[in-house]
């Protein structure tokens, strides 16, 4: 072969090599996401805890099925409403508890209690890896069995930013999946299921008891279909190639079965009435996303805000915003 054919073979072998590796890179990066806690709220000037919204809680830790328990606050909220429903916060990939907080506002007045936890490698959790809400609905559920037993007969909200709008729907698919009779001694009462909340029982672990999981709402902030619209958007927000790396980085999660179905398709299962909050021109996760998502779910709004960044989506319209989650809170404890 002439020298020149043969430097442009090991030139187009060291380009696929190149490609190879920011591929693998990008897949590592995705499994082992940045932590945001405390040091990352004082810097950028986000309250460090409850405490400096004025909130009182408790910091605790709840069970996850899993090699580590969740960290979590326990907040108490300002309803004193006998239906008043305890709110559980799931957050995005890369964020924590401490981005969950900027979101509780609107719901103070209309919850008993606020849980805001950190997922498996996010926060301070022990975890090295994410799953990339593909297990983590199975954490979720393991926290919800617990604050069913710590707090009896209690209506449980799900809302969720970005990927945790994925674990919220799924986690709510799963506490229905895991609908089991009550004991035989239980009271009727207990056991007959009502129109609404729907009532969930899930089989419980040595540590929780038998008790209903009571999922009355869900709500998705700024949720995709798969990783494949936030992964792409994110390299081109770092002005890299989308093309060849994101198919590339797909294919080793794929491999690791860490890619995602369409979250449409759970959407489609999901029993609890759903209320999608999107930007009209969110970067990672497109508004013709959401309205997938919307329209597969049985009982589902779709709220579109003049928005054009991902992180929080109160400040495109904070009115509408507000109303639309007080309206939603009404409608499912009413």
């Amino acid at each position: 072969m002439p020298q020149p054919w043969g430097l442009l073979l090991l030139f187009a072998l060291a380009i696929v090599m190149l490609c190879v590796w920011g591929g693998a890179l990008i897949a590592l990066q995705a499994l082992r996401p940045p932590r945001k806690f405390f040091a990352w709220a004082l810097a950028t000037g986000r309250p460090k805890d409850p405490a400096d919204l004025g909130l009182a809680f408790e910091d605790t830790q709840y069970s996850s099925g899993q090699h580590f328990p969740c960290p979590a606050w326990r907040i108490t909220a300002k309803s004193t409403h006998p239906n008043a429903p305890i709110l559980v916060v799931i957050h995005g990939w890369g964020r924590s508890r401490w981005d969950s907080l900027t979101r509780v506002e609107p719901f103070l007045h209309a919850c008993c209690e606020m849980v805001l936890l950190d997922l498996p490698a996010h926060g301070e959790h022990a975890s090295a890896w994410s799953a990339l809400g593909i297990h983590e609905p199975t954490c979720v559920l393991n926290v919800l069995l617990e604050i069913a037993r710590q707090s009896p007969g209690k209506n449980i909200i799900l809302a969720g930013h970005s990927m945790g709008a994925g674990i919220a729907i799924r986690a709510a698919n799963l506490a229905a999946q895991h609908m089991v009779e009550l004991p035989a001694n239980t009271p009727k009462n207990q056991a007959e299921p009502k129109p609404a909340p729907i009532e969930t029982t899930t089989q419980p672990s040595q540590a929780t008891s038998n008790q209903p999981v009571r999922v009355v709402g869900v709500i998705a902030f700024a949720p995709y279909q798969t990783l494949r619209s936030p992964i792409p958007a994110r390299l081109s927000l770092k002005n890299l190639p989308r093309w060849p790396l994101a198919p590339i980085a797909f294919l080793i999660l794929r491999i690791l079965n860490r890619m995602d179905q369409p979250l449409s398709m759970d959407a489609r299962e999901l029993r609890a009435p759903l209320l999608v909050m999107t930007g009209d021109h969110d970067p990672i996760s497109p508004a013709a996303d959401a309205q997938k998502i919307c329209e597969a779910a049985p009982r589902s709004t779709l709220i579109v805000l003049p928005y054009s960044r991902h992180d929080n989506l109160r400040d495109g319209d904070a009115e509408k915003f507000d109303t639309a989650i007080a309206k939603f809170l009404q409608d499912i404890t009413a």
